[in-house]
């Protein structure tokens, strides 16, 4: 396995803290993502809280509440952050967006304790941060889970699938080979894609779908979401899908299926029972093939082997693993490269891995240093 020169999570996980943890953020637009490395170099601590920053800054604060709650007093005295919660609309400007979650992170926190990763330039004391940074500190998570992933691995293509987006970055001699940078220069390479497994509208997954021996357009309405496909396949992890539904009625399936009915003009009773799971079957394969369009790209850029496996991160990276098969290539699931401690909640290292890498990475910087 020419792809794994040097065994998993043992780039400098070990290396102990001294009695000292570091805590990774990833603040989004719409959940609080963390991961706490211990002073033993085990990631102990992994939680997910709803965070729609677009209802305004102050929610950043209620999800900071209950994740520090959750934490019981047990403060980590370094806290390292990345984000892509500085695109809600209710910024002016990306720039004013990345200082003003930093702002609200080193208020709770204290801005001698919290560093803001910044892609090529590391970590940057927060205090330190000034608008000519916030091009590398925006929506650079992924960049953070590439650079860990480069660190273990030789070669990858790492994959993250979440409620929202999916990433994908090849890793070639270690090397996170990227073209895109910023959100808009990621998505013309499909480095990007605003594909996810939760809060992507239903009608964004296919032009047209097969009911009842007809070919039915899709209403350009958000009547139901990605949500609603995985529960009726049975393949979403409630824990995660944080948000209301689409008409804030109830997350069942029978919930699911009154609202994929709506998005095609119909009711639920309208067809036999199962169409509508077959139909989320459909709607599965439909963004599959988007993604496997995306890593075929990739692929052809001919920077890794045929062998190089598909790295999965999000909650959505069941789909990686589906994925992996048909392109017969191994799957390594993206907390094979962390050492965990036992105590983990319901979230894994995988479901808030851009947390989990930054805190590495900072780690890593506080190993360096003199």
């Amino acid at each position: 396995m020419a792809w794994l020169s040097r065994p998993a999570h043992r780039s400098d996980v070990g290396t102990q803290l001294m009695n000292r943890s570091i805590m990774g953020w990833d603040i989004g637009g719409a959940h609080l993502k963390a991961a706490r490395l211990n002073h033993h170099g085990l990631i102990d601590f992994t939680r997910q809280e709803a965070c729609p920053l677009w209802l305004g800054l102050d929610q950043l604060d209620q999800s900071l509440d209950r994740m520090l709650t959750a934490l019981a007093g047990d403060l980590p005295v370094h806290h390292a952050i990345t984000m892509t919660g500085e695109l809600a609309d209710n910024f002016h400007s990306r720039e004013e967006g990345v200082m003003a979650l930093s702002a609200a992170m080193t208020r709770r926190l204290g801005s001698e304790r919290v560093k803001v990763f910044a892609g090529d330039k590391a970590l940057i004391p927060a205090g330190q941060l000034k608008l000519q940074d916030t091009p590398k500190v925006a929506s650079a998570n992924w960049l953070a889970s590439g650079l860990w992933v480069a660190s273990c691995l030789k070669e990858a293509m790492f994959v993250d699938v979440g409620s929202t987006t999916t990433d994908i970055l090849v890793i070639a001699d270690h090397q996170a080979l990227h073209r895109g940078y910023t959100d808009s220069e990621r998505m013309g390479y499909d480095e990007l894609l605003y594909s996810g497994i939760v809060r992507t509208p239903a009608m964004m997954l296919a032009r047209r779908v097969p009911l009842g021996g007809t070919w039915s357009g899709v209403m350009a309405e958000l009547f139901a979401s990605a949500a609603d496909v995985y529960r009726l396949t049975g393949e979403l992890p409630e824990q995660a899908d944080q948000m209301p539904a689409a008409d804030h009625g109830s997350k069942t399936p029978e919930g699911s299926r009154q609202r994929l009915a709506r998005q095609f003009g119909r009711d639920a009773g309208s067809l036999p029972e199962g169409s509508w799971e077959k139909l989320a079957v459909y709607l599965r394969e439909c963004q599959l093939a988007t993604l496997l369009d995306a890593l075929e790209l990739q692929i052809s850029r001919g920077l890794i082997s045929g062998s190089a496996p598909l790295i999965g991160a999000g909650i959505g990276r069941f789909l990686i693993k589906t994925m992996a098969s048909r392109l017969e290539r191994p799957y390594l699931d993206f907390g094979s490269l962390f050492s965990a401690s036992t105590r983990l909640t319901e979230f894994e290292i995988a479901d808030c891995g851009p947390a989990a890498a930054v805190a590495c990475l900072a780690l890593r910087e506080l190993n360096q240093s003199p």
